[in-house]
Order: structure tokens, then C-alpha cells, then sequence
């Protein structure tokens, strides 16, 4: 049976729901308000956080740990990049929610079997959070990053596998990712098998898309980001030989 709230309740809700919204500028609505402050991250960049979403086992949130202005691709982009690039091509939550809708747009249901869908911004008790897709194994734990997984079974088959057919689908839906092991995760399935989702790294580089535009470079920008990424796996694998760290290779994910 529901109870009306207590004015003592509501009187407490009314004082957050005031601090909220004048620590983040905007009016926030404290029963719409997602609670994270109570668990830790399970795994964080140089920009963002990432918890899991307290009522869909299936999503995620990512944070922003810091103003846009100050992360690294505004510090590195110069005058005229700064002017004619929009501001969320700077704000990863904003980019990112950006480049899901594009490929909503542009190539429908098929995407989300290589990227991991971001659906909304949405508020919390730390700030606006963006809400995605949480890529777990057939067990239900978060999968791991391509570079976690590497090191710790080596590039198996089922990975290559699972590594072509992610680059078959870029290639065929022209979507362009960084595709830095870090940033990809790797799906394991109930047969052994592997998929593999971009969960971050969507900022195109070039400010005249021309690989957007001509299928030839295209090609060229593809090739390009498959050598980069076969050297950083070449890397991982060496330094996992030698008795290397996990740390040593960039890789923060929180127990």
C-alpha cells in the first residue's frame, strides 16, 4: 500500500533536489534523479567514469569527470578546429550520444551487433550521466576490453575471428571508430565463440571528412587504424611474454 511521504521526507528531498539543481545549473527532478554516489565505478578513461545502472542490469552509465574544455581533444585542436567543429564533437557523453543517433539513422538495428548503443543522457546524484548498452559474457559478467582479454588468453582464434567480422562491418557500413583495444570489448558467448563492440573512440579526425566521402580513402583511413591497432595487440602480447603489467599497458578497470 503506498504511504504519503512525511513532510520530514519531503522537506529532505526538497533541500536536495535545490542543492542539485543549483550545483549543475538546471533544474532537476530528485524522483527522476538515478543514485550512483553509493557504488564504485567499475571501469574509468582519462575523462569519464563508467557504474552500473542501479535498475537496468543490461545498461550502464558514463560520467564525465571533468569539464569538455578541458579534456585532451580541446587542448590539442587549434583555433579553427575549436570554431568549426560543434561542441560536442569535444564532450564525449555529447559525441557519443551523437554518433549512436547518426547510426540509428544511417544503418539501423544492424549497428548495435559492433557498437554498443547510447540511448539518452539522464541525471544522477554526481551529474548528467550517459545511458548505454552494458556488453556482459554469457554469464552475465561485464565483458572484458579487447586489450584486458589479450592479456589474458592470448589472441586466440575466436577472437581473430570476432576481430575480422568487426572490421567487415565497419568496412560494409562505412562507421569509423578508433578501434584502440581499449576501446572495444569483447563479447564471449556460451560456445566459446566471440563478438566484438566498439564502446568508445568515435571521434573522426579529419576536419574535411573526405573518408567520409570517397571510397578510396576510406580504404586508406581503415588500413591505417587495423596496422595501429595490430601494433598496439603485438605490444600487449610481447610485454605479456616478458612477464610485463597489466598496469604498464594503460588498462583501468576497478575490482
Amino acid at each position: 500500500m503506498y504511504s504519503r511521504p512525511t513532510n520530514d521526507l519531503l522537506q529532505k528531498r526538497e533541500i536536495l533536489q535545490w542543492g542539485l539543481s543549483c550545483h549543475f545549473g538546471v533544474f532537476m527532478d530528485i524522483e527522476k534523479v538515478i543514485i550512483l554516489s553509493d557504488q564504485r565505478p567499475f571501469a574509468h578513461g582519462n575523462h569519464r567514469e563508467v557504474y552500473l545502472h542501479p535498475e537496468k542490469s543490461d545498461r550502464c552509465l558514463k560520467l564525465m569527470t571533468e569539464d569538455w574544455h578541458k579534456c585532451d581533444r580541446w587542448k590539442r585542436a587549434n583555433s579553427v578546429a575549436r570554431f568549426l567543429r560543434p561542441k560536442w564533437y569535444y564532450h564525449e557523453n555529447e559525441g557519443e550520444l551523437h554518433f549512436s543517433r547518426v547510426l540509428s539513422r544511417r544503418v539501423g538495428p544492424p549497428a548495435w551487433d559492433f557498437v554498443a548503443h547510447a540511448y539518452e543522457m539522464v541525471d544522477s546524484d554526481l551529474g548528467p550521466v550517459l545511458e548505454v548498452d552494458l556488453i556482459t559474457d554469457f554469464d552475465g559478467k561485464v565483458s572484458l576490453s579487447l586489450k584486458e582479454y589479450v592479456w589474458q588468453y592470448g589472441l586466440t582464434p575466436e577472437c581473430e575471428a570476432a576481430l575480422e567480422e568487426f572490421w567487415q562491418q565497419l568496412d560494409k557500413h562505412w562507421v569509423f571508430v578508433e578501434a584502440r583495444p581499449d576501446n572495444l570489448s569483447v563479447q564471449v558467448k556460451a560456445d566459446g565463440r566471440c563478438q566484438i563492440f566498439a564502446i568508445d573512440g568515435y571521434a573522426f579526425g579529419q576536419l574535411i571528412p573526405l573518408a567520409k566521402w570517397f571510397r578510396r580513402e576510406q580504404k586508406r583511413v581503415f588500413r591505417k587504424r587495423r596496422r595501429k591497432q595490430d601494433c598496439v595487440l603485438n605490444e600487449i602480447l610481447g610485454k605479456r611474454e616478458s612477464g610485463g603489467s597489466l598496469k604498464s599497458q594503460g588498462i583501468q578497470r576497478k575490482d
